[in-house]
């Protein structure tokens, strides 16, 4: 599976936030976008995710079809709000039904305890509920992930947590051959730890 940008932009009016992008990532790929707040790397993302639709140019990702875009991808991002309301467990369940889970994951991963499973959402603390946000897309079976600042509101325990379960979910699975991680980030070394190339927003590569 590749993923290709062509002629890829996005403006907001006559401001330009993401200058147009030509690349093609193979089958595999590592990717961090970094840069500081309000660089264009969450908008970057948005448009990746299909959550924006951009000025210019076409998202293709091979072997499937460009119309099904935001059902190929998982996103998530510490912005992202779920159901308050719904528990652990039917965000999971409800979440299940359009994007199953990869083989070997399950809700008991997440290091919320089993009699917890069924309180609502916003009975938790922001750290758990980016645990939950991250597993919903971690553990999710699609081909493209994209995770923007996935350590925000985690601490050192969630921070551990979220590089295995990360490190343990990029190898094929049984519908998808490989996928392709794209992790935007605040310049933070323990978010982009397992990336192999990077880019500023702009699409000029960086060094980090």
């Amino acid at each position: 599976m590749g993923l290709e940008l062509i002629s890829l932009s996005k403006s907001f009016g006559t401001k330009e936030v993401i200058p147009e992008w030509n690349i093609k990532w193979e089958s595999g790929a590592r990717i961090g976008i970094l840069g500081n707040n309000g660089s264009g790397k969450s908008t970057f993302l948005k448009l990746i995710s299909g959550q924006l639709s951009p000025s210019s140019g076409k998202i293709l990702i091979s072997d499937l079809p460009e119309e099904n875009l935001s059902l190929n991808n998982s996103y998530c991002s510490p912005h992202l709000e779920l159901f308050k309301q719904f528990t652990v467990k039917e965000h999971f369940e409800y979440h299940n039904l359009l994007k199953p889970l990869r083989p070997g994951n399950s809700i008991n991963e997440i290091g919320i305890a089993s009699n917890d499973l069924n309180k609502p959402l916003s009975s938790f603390s922001s750290g758990m509920k980016q645990r939950v946000k991250l597993a919903l897309s971690i553990f999710s079976n699609s081909p493209l992930l994209l995770l923007d600042e996935p350590t925000s509101h985690l601490d050192a325990e969630g921070v551990q947590w979220y590089q295995e379960c990360l490190s343990s979910n990029l190898f094929p699975s049984t519908e998808f051959k490989d996928r392709i991680l794209i992790v935007a980030s605040n310049h933070r070394q323990e978010e982009t730890y397992n990336c192999t190339s990077y880019y500023l927003p702009s699409g000029k590569t960086f060094v980090p």
